[in-house]
């Protein structure tokens, strides 16, 4: 990656380290170090020495680059702490502006599209030259759009599929109520059904004397009553079977 300078959505390169040879410190020989193994894409390597940078001084070249090494490890969240103590330390209005894209892209990655928005907002008002910042900021207004819009629709998916739920709980009550009624209504008719045909048979079953008229009585010789009443109680004992047998076998009880 150049220096400096990154393309869109992705980190910013490291910030060069100009120094003089013959009076390099130990924090410089570890920036100088850091940014070999960044460039060489050993990035675990790079963020070990630009820790041991910032162990010396907290200044703009490690802090910045260190959110950089940290967030080519796809640890977006740690390296939004890195830019935003950057943005802090940046001596001039370019350089906070850069270290504003940087912490936008973290955010950005983070799903934290509203504050990316404001960083990239950030930058282009420090420089407004800052090209990446811009064409950054239109992406990430269309994907909060974009998500928006997605969370809109999974919202009302979601109503209509409570709605929905809603209808058919109400019509299996509705149902179930229906059938319940249907089933007593059912149950009383056969009962009351049981109830006559039983009234009707227990009724009949007494021989009624009074039908006989006197002379008739007086013409039966006992004998012929006894046979009349054991007829009579025949025809009794037949409805009854009959009747039993219509009925229906209660169910077992186990």
């Amino acid at each position: 990656m150049i220096l400096f300078k990154q393309i869109l959505l992705t980190c910013m390169v490291t910030f060069a380290v100009s120094v003089n040879l013959n009076a390099q410190t130990q924090q410089h020989k570890s920036l100088l170090k850091a940014d070999r193994f960044y460039n060489a894409g050993e990035f675990q390597l790079a963020e070990e020495n630009y820790r041991k940078a910032r162990e010396k001084e907290k200044e703009i070249k490690s802090t910045f680059n260190l959110g950089n090494a940290v967030f080519k490890q796809e640890r977006y969240e740690e390296a939004i702490d890195h830019y935003t103590a950057a943005t802090q330390l940046a001596p001039d209005n370019t350089k906070r502006s850069d270290a504003y894209y940087n912490l936008g892209n973290a955010q950005f990655q983070s799903s934290k599209l509203e504050e990316s928005i404001d960083s990239y907002k950030e930058a282009i008002q420090l420089n407004p030259a800052n090209d990446h910042a811009k064409y950054n900021l239109m992406v990430a207004k269309m994907a909060l759009r974009q998500a928006k819009n997605q969370e809109q629709q999974q919202q009302q998916q979601q109503n209509q599929e409570q709605q929905e739920n809603q209808e058919q709980q109400e019509q299996e009550q509705n149902q179930e109520s229906q059938n319940q009624q249907e089933g007593e209504n059912k149950e009383q008719n056969e009962q009351e059904a049981q109830d006559s045909t039983s009234q009707e048979i227990q009724e009949g079953a007494a021989f009624d004397t009074s039908r006989l008229d006197k002379q008739t009585l007086d013409s039966l010789d006992a004998m012929k009553l006894l046979q009349v009443i054991e007829n009579e109680e025949k025809k009794v004992q037949e409805k009854l079977k009959k009747f039993n047998s219509k009925r229906k076998k209660p169910e077992k009880d186990w």
